[in-house]
C-alpha cells in the first residue's frame, strides 16, 4: 500500500513542484483539482477474469451489425458528452415490455472534467441500472461508443479518471457474485456512435441533457457518485494550457509581426499555415522559404541590406530600387515566365494574384515552392539546394 500524505502536506508538495515546472505560483484552484491516484499497479493479466466480456468490433460496420443482431434480453446504452463548456453522462436501460430507465449526471465544467471521464461515469451509471434491475438473472449488453473507455478495463488503471473504472469493476463483481447461480451474463460492447443505432442516439441525447445540468436526486445515483467528483488533473492541465494559448495569442496578434501575418491570413495564428507547409510534396527548404516570405524575413535584398549583409537593396534580376517579397513574388519582370504557373493556379482558385493568395491559400503552396526553385533566386553557388 502506498503511503498517503495529509491534505496540507500534499498541497505544499504540489505547490512547490508546480512552481518549479511552470515558474508560476500555484493557486488554490490548481491545488484543489488534484487527487491521489492509486499507487497499486493493477496487472490485468494477473487479476483473473473480468466480471464481464468486452467486445470491440474490427470496424464501424461490424459494430453496427453486432448492435443490430444483439440477442441479450436487456440493452443498456451509455454516453458522455461535452456541451457549451459543460460535461455530462447518461445511461439508458431498455427491456422488452418495460418502460426504459435512465440515469443522468452533470459532472461540471470542461475545465475540471474530460469526456473520457464522462464515458466512464456513463458506464458506472449503466452498471447501477443493471445491479438494481429486478429479474436480474438475465443477459445484459452495455453499449459504449468510446473504444478507450471500453478497453480501459484491460489496462493497469493508473491514469486520471481510472478510479471510476476501478469502481465499475467492484460494482460488476458484486453484481456477478449476487447472481452467480442464475444465467446472468454481461457484455460491454463498443457500439459506433452517430450511425443511427437507436440506443446510442438516445444515450447521446440524454448525455447532452445531463451536460446542461440534468441530474436526478442523489439517492437514485450509485453511492460513488453521490458526492462531487474529484477534479480531473488532465482537465485542469488542459485548461491551464488553453489559458496560456489565449494569452500568447492576444500578445502575438498585438505585435507588428502578428499584424502583418494577419493581413495575409485572417485566421492566424492557426494550424492552417502549418498544414499548408506540411504537404509531403514540399521539402524542408521549401517550407522554410515560404515561412520566411510570409513573415517578411526572406533573404531578399531589402531585408539583407537592413541586416547589413549586402550594400544595396536593388533587385539583382531587374534592377528595381527595392527587392521586397512582394516584388520578388508578383512584380519582378525577370520572373514573368516562371510566374505564369502561379497565375494559372490562382485562376483555378478564382483568386487574384496577391500576397494574400500566394502566402495564405494552402492550395498555392506547392506551386509557390516550384516558382521559388525555378527562379534560382536563393540558390547558393556550388550548392544543389536553395539555402
Amino acid at each position: 500500500m502506498a503511503s498517503r500524505k495529509t491534505g496540507s502536506d500534499f498541497c505544499s508538495l504540489l505547490n512547490s513542484k508546480y512552481s518549479q515546472l511552470t515558474g508560476i505560483v500555484a493557486t488554490d484552484k490548481v491545488i484543489s483539482c488534484t487527487y491521489i491516484i492509486s499507487a497499486r499497479y493493477r496487472d490485468p493479466t494477473l487479476q483473473g477474469e473480468l466480471p464481464f466480456v468486452t467486445s470491440i468490433a474490427d470496424s464501424r460496420e461490424d459494430s453496427i451489425k453486432e448492435a443490430e443482431s444483439a440477442s441479450e434480453e436487456v440493452q443498456v446504452f451509455t454516453d458522455g458528452s461535452a456541451l457549451n463548456g459543460k460535461v455530462g453522462a447518461a445511461a439508458i436501460l431498455t427491456r422488452e415490455g418495460k418502460p426504459p430507465r435512465a440515469l443522468h449526471l452533470a459532472l461540471g465544467p470542461e475545465s475540471e472534467h474530460t469526456v473520457h471521464e464522462a464515458e466512464l461515469v456513463g458506464i458506472l451509471l449503466g452498471m447501477h441500472l443493471i445491479s438494481t434491475e429486478r429479474r436480474g438473472n438475465a443477459t445484459f449488453a452495455l453499449g459504449v461508443d468510446n473504444q478507450a473507455a471500453t478497453s480501459a478495463f484491460h489496462s493497469a488503471l493508473r491514469n486520471p479518471g481510472h478510479h471510476l473504472a476501478r469502481e465499475i469493476l467492484q460494482v460488476a463483481n458484486r453484481t456477478q457474485k449476487r447472481r452467480r447461480k442464475g444465467r446472468y451474463k454481461l457484455t460491454i460492447r463498443w457500439t459506433a456512435g452517430h450511425e443511427g443505432i437507436k440506443g446510442n442516439e438516445d444515450a447521446d441525447r440524454e448525455a447532452k441533457r445531463a451536460a446542461e445540468g440534468l441530474t436526478p436526486d442523489k439517492w437514485a445515483l450509485p453511492p460513488y457518485l453521490r458526492k462531487p467528483l474529484l477534479i480531473n488533473p488532465a482537465a485542469a492541465k488542459r485548461d491551464h494550457h488553453e489559458g496560456l494559448k489565449k494569452i500568447w495569442k492576444k500578445e502575438w496578434t498585438a505585435t507588428a509581426r502578428g499584424q502583418k501575418a494577419a493581413r495575409i491570413d485572417g485566421t492566424t495564428p492557426s494550424k492552417k499555415f502549418l498544414k499548408s507547409v506540411s504537404q509531403t510534396e514540399l521539402s524542408r527548404i521549401d517550407a522554410s522559404r515560404i515561412a520566411q516570405l510570409r513573415l517578411g524575413h526572406a533573404p531578399v535584398n531589402k531585408y539583407l541590406k537592413r541586416m547589413g549583409r549586402v550594400d544595396s537593396a536593388r533587385c539583382p534580376a531587374c534592377g528595381d530600387d527595392e527587392e521586397t517579397p512582394e516584388h520578388f513574388l508578383i512584380h519582378c519582370p525577370s520572373y514573368a515566365h516562371e510566374r505564369w504557373a502561379l497565375a494559372q493556379q490562382a485562376i483555378k482558385l478564382r483568386k487574384a494574384l496577391t500576397m494574400e493568395t500566394l502566402l495564405g491559400e494552402p492550395e498555392m503552396a506547392r506551386t509557390l515552392a516550384k516558382y521559388i526553385r525555378a527562379t534560382n533566386r536563393f540558390r547558393q553557388p556550388g550548392s544543389s539546394d536553395q539555402t
